[in-house]
């Protein structure tokens, strides 16, 4: 059954077309996909699917059955609202219900009269007969398989990878038949991921979807939606069936294009042969070949081949001898050593909080160690694409913030010179798109730009904060082909498996009690091993589990006391956050900038690690 048909709309933002006459329909149970690079309209086709946004010309029609359950990269929510309150703020006479249930049992826990006893007989009854029981244990299942025991807890007081995994049982189980989903990766670690794909392939729900994650989209969706240069394209298939179609349609456009060209060269060969003055037949032959001049031509991706010089590396590059650090009580890393080797591409892996940006930091010697040192070679040059994207100046061009802070042009190994513009080309940045001022970039377009700003300053040493964030597929196509000629070494921490598994062959994984282990082998190699290594760790769990309960029992009042304190601790350490943040927003000073960034970077690694402590003990005496 068709639930969304769309005829012939055209969509144009300020001067800018998006997309003109497209027209496709979605039906009933389809999982759909929305791609295409920054800026060409993914979201604005989303909002028009949904009603948010309005098309310049032609229909939307929805059917009168449509409920959208909408999931957004930036979720708004009540600071004081508990987690349990805010998944439960919804109209739908069943959330409703549920929600009063909630209620009256916290009633009867404080007070157990009559009246309230016929309350709960009565809201039961409604529970019943609307089927308010399964939906209210599945909340709290899927609450639970992703770590959040105590539903209680402050919406103001969560991490971000917490916020999001509310939000995501929040959107997956609101009452609805579409679900939107706006980069539903973003930020995620890969557990909650490897959740997320197997719910959405279990549900009858429809599904309208942006993301970049390349291994998601090959295992959920059945159609990809492209928008590309202003044209529309759909494919009936996974993202592997995309990409061999998308090369079938580019290679055929390309034979088109040279058959096209050489049209003109033959009509200008025989226009200029003639004699100036021209009657009826040779004006229509110079209006066709003018006709087919001015056509829109088609343009392949930039080939742009990129042979950046190596600067010349000495025999130590990097090396990390006996590292500790702490935060608080809490040890982070726990005497690590390592020296990199040339060209070395290794991932970091770990849950969120684990330490892996505070790895990073050290790495960089934006963050010092407890003990031990960090020693680089006297050549080694190291560009850091972390995830603040720096504070660009948002007055300057696109252009001229790259010349200011990263040179005019690179030289490659045969001597030439790739300019700043041919680099922004790469990456998507058009020439006319260079002459814009940064003020007016989306939130990836920035992404963009800051990582063509750090490849132009050529740096022999790489280290990657979650890069492929806020990034489009054709943008990361093309960072990986540049990553993977890079001469250099690279350090990945990303949830991407699709971009670690191309680049990193060797991983450092962080383990309980800050200890850190080497795998030989890509992330999928390692997902599998861990998989086979947690299904035999579950059945020693489950023998030693009766004998332990009761000393946990016993254990609960210190618990308590201990999360409480952690509550206070994580309070503050927002607050300071915070206060950070609004001080970045005004700052100029280079240096100052630099130093506020270290002390967020200090807090915001703090701050994982406390509320990873505080989800483990919530864990705990919930269990």
């Amino acid at each position: 059954m068709n639930i969304i048909s769309v005829s012939n709309i055209s969509k144009t933002v300020g001067i800018k077309l998006l997309f003109k006459d497209v027209t496709f329909g979605i039906n009933q149970g389809e999982k759909v996909a929305i791609v295409g690079i920054n800026g060409s309209g993914k979201s604005t086709l989303l909002k028009i699917l949904i009603g948010i946004d309005e098309p310049d010309s032609g229909t939307v029609v929805r059917n009168n059955s449509i409920k959208f359950s909408i999931l957004n990269q930036n979720p708004t929510f009540e600071k004081e609202d508990t987690i349990i309150n805010h998944i439960f703020k919804s109209d739908s006479p069943i959330i409703s219900v549920i929600k009063n249930y909630e209620s009256i049992c916290e009633k009867l826990e404080k007070s157990n009269n009559e009246e309230i006893r016929k309350e709960f007989e009565e809201v039961s009854s409604e529970m019943d007969r609307l089927g308010g029981w399964e939906l209210e244990s599945k909340f709290k299942s899927y609450l639970s398989e992703l770590g959040i025991k105590d539903t209680l807890l402050k919406m103001g007081n969560l991490s971000g990878g917490m916020l999001k995994k509310v939000e995501l049982v929040k959107t997956i189980l609101e009452e609805s038949n579409i679900l939107v989903l706006d980069e539903p990766t973003n930020h995620l670690d890969i557990d909650t991921i490897l959740w997320l794909e197997n719910i959405l392939l279990s549900t009858d729900k429809s599904l309208l979807m942006i993301t970049h994650d390349r291994y998601f989209l090959d295992k959920i969706v059945d159609r990809i939606i492209e928008i590309d240069r202003e044209q529309f394209f759909q494919y009936e298939g996974n993202y592997e069936y995309y990409l061999e179609k998308k090369v079938e349609r580019e290679l055929q456009a390309i034979q088109e294009e040279a058959k096209k060209e050489n049209f003109l060269r033959k009509e200008l060969e025989w226009l200029g042969r003639q004699p100036k003055a021209r009657g009826t037949k040779q004006k229509a032959r110079i209006e066709r070949a003018v006709e087919v001049r001015d056509r829109d031509k088609y343009k392949k991706d930039d080939d742009l081949e990129l042979q950046i010089i190596e600067r010349r590396q000495g025999k130590t590059i990097l090396e990390l001898s006996n590292i500790y650090k702490s935060f608080s009580d809490k040890l982070i890393i726990n005497d690590f050593s390592y020296i990199f080797k040339k060209k070395e591409r290794l991932g970091i892996v770990g849950p969120n909080g684990s330490g892996k940006s505070t790895l990073l930091n050290i790495i960089s010697e934006r963050l010092s160690p407890d003990k031990g040192y960090v020693k680089a070679g006297i050549n080694t040059a190291i560009g850091y694409f972390d995830q603040l994207s720096s504070n660009l100046d948002e007055n300057l061009k696109v252009i001229d913030y790259i010349k200011n802070t990263s040179g005019d042009y690179i030289t490659q190994e045969d001597g030439s010179k790739i300019t700043a513009s041919q680099m922004l080309e790469k990456f998507k940045f058009s020439p006319k798109q260079q002459q814009t001022v940064i003020e007016k970039l989306s939130g990836g377009e920035r992404r963009r730009l800051y990582l063509v700003q750090i490849l132009m300053k050529n740096p022999n040493f790489l280290i990657l904060d979650e890069p492929t964030n806020d990034l489009d597929i054709q943008t990361l196509s093309v960072l990986e082909s540049f990553l993977y000629n890079f001469p250099g070494c690279i350090v990945i921490v990303s949830h991407d498996r699709y971009f670690m598994d191309r680049l990193a062959d060797s991983l450092l994984v962080f383990k309980e009690g800050g200890i850190l282990e080497n795998f030989i082998g890509t992330y999928t190699e390692y997902l599998n091993q861990k998989k086979k290594n947690d299904k035999k760790v579950d059945k020693e769990i489950n023998n030693s589990n009766e004998n332990s309960k009761e000393n946990r029992k016993k254990s609960f009042f210190k618990e308590k006391k201990e999360i409480a304190k952690l509550e206070q601790e994580i309070e503050k350490l927002e607050q300071k956050k915070s206060a950070i943040l609004k001080e970045l927003e005004s700052l100029e000073d280079y240096n100052l900038v630099q130093e506020k960034s270290e002390q967020l970077n200090e807090i915001e690694a703090e701050l994982d690690f406390k509320m990873q402590d505080w989800e483990k003990l919530s864990e705990l005496v919930d269990s």
